[in-house]
């Protein structure tokens, strides 16, 4: 019988690679999770100190398959981390799971993150047999809402009232969603 994989499989693209994060890492994650700008549509609040990032990076290095993985988004010429891209509530009766994404700040509009998601895309759909991919962006997230109609995810609905509870406070979010071949 096969050893199941300890850390997410690496996927490469042109400019970009997929991998495992690794504890050197944390230090620029907490650079985005800390940023209260960069993280007003998430699901959870900015991180306080950069313990609370080191805790929750633990869900970054775990390796869940069966319920998530996460990804470090690595510039492959540089080996630069950029951002963190993920699956996560994976369905599998149903072969659905969700997916998020986040960028450091001098990294938008470099088409990056569309690259990122086209390989994690074509990674759930040829390798996980996944037949939807979902995404919820809050209405306000205008360039998630960009990235996720590049990468051929349609507006299917919302808002869907009082989704996430960040900070005391409940926000609505849009429903985005890809069935395997229309991705781009």
């Amino acid at each position: 019988m096969a050893t199941p994989r300890k850390t997410a499989p690496i996927l490469d693209s042109k400019r970009i690679r997929l991998r495992p994060f690794r504890a050197g890492d944390t230090a620029t994650m907490h650079t985005i999770y800390a940023d209260a700008k960069h993280m007003q549509y998430w699901s959870i609040e900015p991180s306080r100190s950069l313990e609370v990032t080191r805790k929750s990076m633990r869900w970054h290095v775990a390796y869940k398959p069966r319920y998530y993985a996460m990804w470090a988004v690595e510039e492959k010429k540089n080996r630069k981390l950029i951002g963190m891209i993920n699956y996560h509530r994976r369905d599998l009766r149903e072969r659905r799971v969700d997916m998020g994404w986040v960028v450091l700040p001098d990294n938008t509009g470099k088409g990056y993150m569309t690259e990122a998601g086209q390989t994690l895309i074509r990674y759930l759909i040829d390798t996980l047999k996944i037949h939807k991919v979902e995404a919820l962006i809050r209405k306000e997230n205008k360039p998630s809402q960009a990235l996720a109609k590049r990468l051929g995810f349609r507006l299917e609905g919302g808002p869907l009232r009082d989704r996430w509870l960040v900070g005391g406070r409940w926000h609505s979010v849009m429903l985005y969603g890809l069935i395997a071949g229309e991705e781009k």
